[in-house]
C-alpha cells in the first residue's frame, strides 16, 4: 500500500498519536482535528460557487487561466489582451472572491471541480 493514510502536524498533542495510529492500522485513516479548512464545508463552496456564476465569461475565462497556473503574461497571449488589463481583471476576480492570492483562487476552483469542466 503506498500513500499517506493519515496526516498530523508536529504540534499535534501528544495524547492523540496513540488514537491516530490506531486509527490508521484499523484502515480507517486519519486526519489531525483542526487541519481540514472551512473553504472545504459545503456552504463555502456554495457561497464560491455564487459568486463565480456571477462573473461576466471573461471574468470566468481568466479565473480559470489563473487556477491553472497561467501567469498574467501568458494570460495576456492567450486571450489577446494587454498585461495591465488581465491584471486588472485578476485583483478583481480575488477582491470579489475575497482571496489574496492565485494558489487560494486555485483551491476554490480545485474544491468546485471547474478546472475539469
Amino acid at each position: 500500500m503506498c500513500g499517506a493514510q493519515g496526516y498530523i502536524t508536529k504540534n499535534m498533542a501528544p495524547n492523540l498519536l496513540l488514537p491516530a495510529i490506531e486509527s490508521i492500522m484499523q484502515g480507517k485513516g486519519y486526519t489531525e482535528p483542526g487541519l481540514l479548512k472551512p473553504a472545504d464545508e459545503p456552504s463555502a463552496n456554495a457561497q464560491y460557487q455564487a459568486l463565480i456564476n456571477a462573473f461576466s465569461p471573461r471574468e470566468f475565462d481568466i479565473f480559470r487561466l489563473l487556477a491553472q497556473g497561467l501567469t498574467v503574461s501568458k494570460i495576456s497571449d492567450h486571450l489577446c489582451l494587454g498585461n495591465k488589463t488581465i491584471a486588472n481583471y485578476a485583483t478583481q476576480i480575488k477582491k470579489k472572491l475575497q482571496v489574496q492570492t492565485t494558489t487560494e483562487l486555485a483551491h476554490i476552483a480545485v474544491n468546485l471541480n471547474i478546472l475539469n469542466q
